[in-house]
């Protein structure tokens, strides 16, 4: 899958993302803090959440994208808005109220499959379908369809990197898998729901020629690393988790999970998550320097612009990232308002020259933020 471009807007707090083009492999957001980076990555993967059932007030959206098939698909759409001076007393009574969809429109190469309103379902080639559930979207309710089903595949390959976790909960499923001798591929692990983590664990134990490249190329950023293992346990309440350890080079004992660096962890993370995630996911990375060192940086920068079967969306303040990465790959995030906005680097004549573009932006920056004082 590859987003190509987004629109998205959040009715009940009032604020809107305009028109985003993505690039097919890197798009690095930078721009000052608060302009809206973050809310970018929370709102794409809001999307998948959408495609997978869920209702969220207020919120209206438009994205294009193109599947590993070619296949070009637009899904727009739009919630009610809800407006009330009680403000919802906690997040899962939010998470639990639905919200009805009140219009929603599928097009794939440009023809129209569903077009939906407050009232009706009409389904290409079938008319008017049955009442169904006013709060799920359509590419839920219909994911059995042929004409359905890529765009509910590729939507479930959006992934939200969360890498500061050297332990994470899993279930006892895998807990005991780990112990048996069935074997799982790697396309087994790439399109299983389990988290990086677990899918590391998997590979430790089956794939050892994919467990090694990834460690291997762990070694060459840290040198002085020997080798990783990954151990399901039970905590003492009973939980499964999966704890990882490393070994370093002239130390006997293994280094816990909890003693690993946290840039350690985020880079075995990253790694594997180029490994071990399905080919044609997006992965969206927020604030890619947290915890990660200048030699972490280059290496998995390096990697990801050479992974062309994945597209990342990253976001930075980091002057090294930032100049690292050709202005190529950027867009400059702006906020007016409530309005989240995007522009490209030649706009501004923000220099090619690696050493100077972060100087450049910065000089954009402050002269946008000049204005808007001014106004």
């Amino acid at each position: 899958m590859k987003i190509q471009k987004i629109e998205y807007q959040d009715q009940e707090y009032e604020w809107k993302i305009e028109t985003l083009e993505l690039l097919p492999n890197l798009t690095l957001l930078v721009g000052g803090s608060g302009a809206g980076k973050t809310q970018i990555l929370q709102s794409i993967f809001k999307l998948k959440e959408i495609g997978n059932g869920e209702s969220f007030n207020g919120v209206k959206w438009d994205i294009c994208f193109l599947t590993e098939n070619n296949v070009n698909y637009r899904w727009k759409g739009e919630f009610e808005t809800q407006k009330t001076d009680e403000p919802f007393l906690d997040q899962t009574n939010r998470e639990e109220h639905e919200f009805d969809i009140v219009e929603e429109f599928l097009y794939r190469d440009d023809q129209p499959i569903i077009e939906r309103n407050s009232e009706e379902i009409f389904f290409e080639g079938y008319g008017k379908t049955p009442k169904l559930s006013p709060s799920q979207s359509v590419i839920e309710l219909f994911q059995q369809e042929e004409d359905i089903e890529p765009a509910k595949k590729n939507l479930d390959k959006i992934i939200l990197s969360k890498p500061y976790k050297a332990i994470e909960k899993t279930d006892l499923v895998v807990l005991a898998i780990s112990k048996t001798d069935e074997k799982y591929s790697l396309n087994d692990i790439q399109n299983s729901d389990f988290s990086v983590p677990v899918k590391l664990l998997l590979a430790h134990r089956y794939l050892p020629e994919i467990f090694e490249e990834i460690k291997n190329n762990f070694i060459k950023i840290f040198p002085q690393a020997e080798d990783i293992r990954l151990q399901p346990f039970l905590d003492l309440l009973g939980s499964p988790l999966v704890s990882i350890e490393i070994k370093e080079k002239g130390v006997d004992h293994w280094i816990s999970h909890a003693d690993i660096s946290l840039g350690m962890r985020k880079t075995l993370i990253h790694l594997s998550e180029l490994f071990l995630t399905p080919e044609g996911s997006v992965i969206l990375i927020d604030e890619f320097e947290n915890s990660l060192g200048v030699n972490c940086i280059d290496s998995v920068t390096d990697l990801i612009l050479e992974n062309k079967n994945l597209q990342f969306i990253i976001t930075s303040h980091h002057p090294y990232i930032i100049n690292n990465i050709s202005p190529e790959f950027w867009k400059i995030v702006f906020r007016k308002g409530g309005s989240i906005s995007t522009k490209n680097p030649e706009e501004f004549h923000i220099s090619k020259s690696r050493q100077r573009a972060f100087i450049d932006l910065i000089n954009v920056l402050e002269d946008y933020y000049d204005t808007l004082e001014v106004e």
